[in-house]
């Protein structure tokens, strides 16, 4: 019951939060870029190779967490009202309370989705973005961790 809690607090937060983690992922970019371009200066070009792509690394998981928190943030999920409401404050140019929701309207954390109110409000480029990050991601750390074992 208690991670249940932690979870919906955790998923509320990354709704709010998420312009945060996407500067993040930006700021990670900027840093292996300079890390790079140091490079050339310091001339300890395996070292800046390797906290480049480490800083990469990281960048893209924190891009994919950053498009969760995207279309978290464009959906119903945290909004603890009736459905009337939650469509109402989503889609306040659409929607009217004397229609309701379409019937067969859903809800889902993965692929995250959310046609409660009709269209899916979640936009079409999030789970793309996302399962891409996730794939970078796994890419990028197998690659430098056996980087990393080949130093040694």
């Amino acid at each position: 019951m208690q991670s249940m809690a932690f979870v919906f607090i955790a998923l509320v937060l990354l709704a709010l939060a998420w312009p945060l983690v996407a500067a993040g992922a930006a700021v990670l970019v900027v840093l292996a870029a300079l890390a790079l371009r140091g490079d050339q200066v310091m001339r300890d070009r395996s070292g800046a190779l390797t906290r480049a792509g480490w800083l990469l690394t990281v960048a893209a998981a924190l891009t994919g967490i950053a498009a969760y928190g995207h279309g978290l943030a464009a959906t119903t999920f945290g909004l603890i009202t009736d459905a009337d409401d939650r469509c109402a404050l989503r889609r306040p140019e659409g929607y009217d309370y004397r229609h309701g929701g379409p019937a067969g309207g859903s809800h889902s954390m993965w692929p995250l989705h959310d046609t409660t109110c009709g269209p899916d409000l979640v936009p079409g480029f999030v789970n793309p973005l996302v399962a891409g990050s996730a794939v970078l991601f796994l890419a990028l750390a197998v690659i430098m961790t056996v980087v990393k074992i080949k130093q040694r």
